[in-house]
């Protein structure tokens, strides 16, 4: 307001000094001009006038809706947060309803699998119990599969973990103490393995014969004349695929009793890895997937080179142990092929030359798959629960009523029961992976 009326008055100033350059002027002009001042100054007083009433108007005005916009604000502010509170009591309650929809769902299913899987293991159970002999002195074995005795034994301590039923527990301990009968021998790689599990299944798991014996054998080995190394050395002479299976449950085992020379069973495991293709070895596959079982339970899948020094197959090259789980996947039957959810034979997946399935056997999927389970426990960002769930109903739909396991997923040639322990270790560990199916609730150890 100050500067309009300065404005004013400095037009006023120049107005007269341009009017009035002479003094001399005659007095009719001066008369003229103040006349003309006269009515400047009135004109430039009611314009101000006007001006400050309407300023002034303006502002109480302003000052009218500034005193009102609070109310409305907070009126409109709590209308708003009315729609917004109502708007998310609406989504909480569609979210709840379908996850009560959903848990319903998984809970079905999930009662459903875990009722399918109890069935088949159970029968699998049952049948290697009614089929073990009992030969005195609190040892039985499976007449015509002495020497499979370890992977009958661990699928039986399996079995019972899963259901607590104490036949099972019976028929794995007369098993075992066939095992030890022969400790003096050694052990076989599913031998120990087998031990450490009647171990697990003890009342003091950390202080037990099976335990206590499975110690002994590997410090028997570290010091024995030709060390661990020189043990080792007698798997060179072994189909690759079958060195590398009996390798990785004796790591396993190690690494469970905590032997000293348990890095060097792990990397003698790695390097019989290396050696295993499809021209010199009769279960490619097979052998990849229970390495990668062994290596994810003993140490980190890392950028370890699985073969350093190029002297293995071809195959190995640049191949690290961070590789192995992708590896094993991409030997699983797609859903658009015969025996679908399984696992090739070879790596190439043809027959070579035999004129036999180039899919579908036991041992191949039973291993792979136990693979893809220890890989997606060490690390759940690889994302492996589809293809296990894919093998999974492959190996339930292929134990039969009586619980027999053949040779080959669809074909109904030989049963052994060397599979169907290998089986019950494979269908008990997919009915705990990712803690979907909790069924031992308690020990009833007598």
């Amino acid at each position: 307001m100050g500067n309009l009326k300065s404005l004013l008055f400095v037009f006023s100033f120049m107005l007269i000094t341009l009017t009035g350059y002479s003094t001399a002027a005659a007095l009719p002009v001066k008369d003229t001009i103040g006349k003309d001042f006269t009515q400047i100054q009135e004109a430039i007083d009611d314009a101000m006038a006007l001006i400050e009433s309407a300023i002034d108007e303006a502002l109480a005005m302003i000052q009218e809706a500034v005193d009102e916009r609070p109310a409305l604000i907070k009126e409109a502010t709590g209308d708003a947060v009315a729609l917004i509170e109502e708007a998310i009591d609406d989504a909480i309650a569609l979210l709840e309803e379908a996850i009560s929809e959903d848990l319903a769902l998984i809970k079905e299913t999930t009662d459903e699998a875990f009722t399918e899987a109890q069935e088949a293991i159970e029968a699998v159970a049952d049948s290697l119990e009614q089929q073990q002999v009992n030969i005195g002195l609190g040892e039985a074995i499976w007449p015509e599969e002495a020497d499979f005795t370890g992977s009958i034994v661990a699928g039986m301590v399996s079995a019972y973990e899963l259901t607590i039923n104490s036949v099972y527990k019976a028929a794995a301990e007369l098993g075992g103490n066939y095992i030890l009968s022969f400790y003096e021998d050694g052990f076989r790689g599913d031998e120990a393995f087998a031990l450490i599990r009647l171990s697990h299944m003890s009342h003091t798991p950390d202080d037990n014969l099976w335990r206590i014996a499975v110690s002994d054998f590997y410090s028997g080995v570290k010091d024995c004349v030709d060390s661990t190394a020189g043990y080792i050395c007698q798997f060179a002479e072994m189909d690759p695929s079958i060195a590398v299976f009996y390798l990785a449950n004796h790591v396993v085992a190690a690494y469970d009793v905590d032997a000293a020379d348990k890095e060097i069973w792990r990397q003698a495991l790695i390097s019989h890895l290396a050696q295993v293709h499809d021209c010199c070895a009769d279960f490619p596959v097979m052998a990849l997937g229970i390495a990668t079982w062994a290596l994810s339970r003993t140490g980190p899948l890392d950028d370890t080179l699985i073969d350093p020094s190029g002297t293995g197959a071809t195959c190995w090259r640049l191949k690290k142990l961070a590789d192995l789980p992708g590896l094993v996947l991409s030997h699983q039957v797609p859903d658009d092929e015969s025996c679908a959810g399984n696992f090739y034979r070879r790596f190439d997946h043809r027959d070579g030359g035999f004129d036999r399935p180039v899919s579908g056997y036991t041992e191949d999927a039973i291993f792979a798959t136990l693979g893809l389970i220890a890989a997606s426990r060490a690390d759940s960002a690889l994302d492996l629960d589809a293809a296990i769930l894919a093998a999974r109903r492959a190996l339930l739909s292929r134990v039969d009523s009586e619980g027999r396991v053949f040779e080959h997923l669809e074909l109904s040639d030989s049963d052994y029961c060397a599979y169907g322990g290998e089986m019950l270790q494979v269908l008990c560990e997919c009915a705990t992976t990712g803690d979907v199916l909790d069924a031992a609730t308690e020990t009833e150890d007598p």
